[in-house]
């Protein structure tokens, strides 16, 4: 197993210096893509939930939403923090939330891999403004693709509420209580997990062009494996389809799968702790594809019912 290990490193090594030209340009083009799109929409809320989580904000939040989040997930309410800023903001910040309530002992591991299941939503911006308005120009369709995603994950959740969640014992943790210590603290840890975020992003960045220069495969399948792979990529290509049915299809796969990218992202901030990463990956695979049939299937009933009604009216 290490041989093998060591082969599939070695290949990798051989593979970048042969294409040094496609290594040097896709950093350059990950690295501005980081900071035109990623880091000015990230930054912010990483210091902000951080400071949020530190000074107790998810038992504020718990009085309002904990119970009936609880019950909906069968899952602790010390949760609600992470669900409803995994929401606000976008991932991979949930992996943060959950590695700041961890190193709290707040939640259990169990907690942390349920939750990390069925958290991964989209920039509401992203979503909505880049996908919607850019590419469908349309507000409504972005609308919609951001509330499939959140469907998708609240399915996935309710799917997961047989698994076992344990309370942890409240812990006393001793507090600095100087806002610019909290602050500093707060920019420190944001600048930390950015670099981990950027890192991902030019490694999948230079895979994909490596694998675009020497295959030759259907704008479809390429759409697909994309999505599997990093998703800014994928979202560029699926944007070329004119199939608009098609188009939406294939943004929504994109979107509810969350690319390795952003699930090794997550990996790499909670590195620290056991995480069940097989399991992650294969649940938001097989959901992504369930659900993406599921609406496939309806979709083309809506349209058979259509087409028989229109049938019947001309014979009529």
């Amino acid at each position: 197993m290490k041989r093998l290990k060591y082969i599939i490193i070695t290949i990798i090594f051989i593979v970048f210096i042969i294409n040094l030209d496609i290594v040097i340009s896709s950093t350059k083009d990950a690295t501005i893509l980081f900071f035109n799109k990623l880091f000015v929409t990230i930054f912010p809320f990483i210091i902000l939930s951080d400071i949020l989580i530190y000074y107790d904000y998810h038992i504020f939040l718990n009085k309002i939403f904990g119970k009936t989040i609880s019950k909906l997930f069968n899952i602790d309410k010390n949760t609600t923090i992470v669900f409803i800023l995994s929401i606000l903001t976008s991932q991979p910040c949930n992996s943060l939330y959950i590695k700041d309530l961890l190193d709290k002992k707040i939640i259990d591991i169990n907690t942390a891999n349920k939750l990390l299941c069925f958290t991964y939503f989209p920039s509401i911006s992203f979503v909505i403004g880049t996908i919607g308005l850019t590419i469908f120009n349309s507000f409504k369709i972005g609308l919609l693709l951001y509330f499939l995603t959140l469907l998708n994950n609240i399915l996935i959740g309710l799917f997961l509420r047989k698994d076992k969640s344990n309370q942890l014992e409240k812990v006393n943790i001793i507090k600095d209580n100087n806002l610019f210590i909290i602050l500093k603290k707060s920019i420190l840890k944001a600048f930390n997990t950015l670099s981990i975020i950027l890192g991902n992003l030019i490694f999948f960045t230079i895979i994909l062009n490596i694998i675009n220069k020497y295959t030759k495969i259907n704008i479809i399948l390429k759409s697909i494996i994309y999505s599997t792979i990093e998703i800014t990529n994928a979202i560029n290509i699926i944007s070329t389809i004119n199939n608009i049915h098609l188009k939406f299809i294939l943004t929504l796969f994109s979107l509810t799968i969350s690319s390795l990218s952003i699930l090794f992202q997550s990996f790499s901030i909670l590195s620290d702790y056991n995480i069940n990463k097989k399991r992650i990956i294969i649940t938001k695979l097989l959901f992504s594809l369930l659900f993406i049939l599921l609406l496939a299937l309806i979709y083309f009933l809506i349209e058979v019912t259509s087409s028989f009604n229109t049938i019947t009216f001309i014979i009529k």
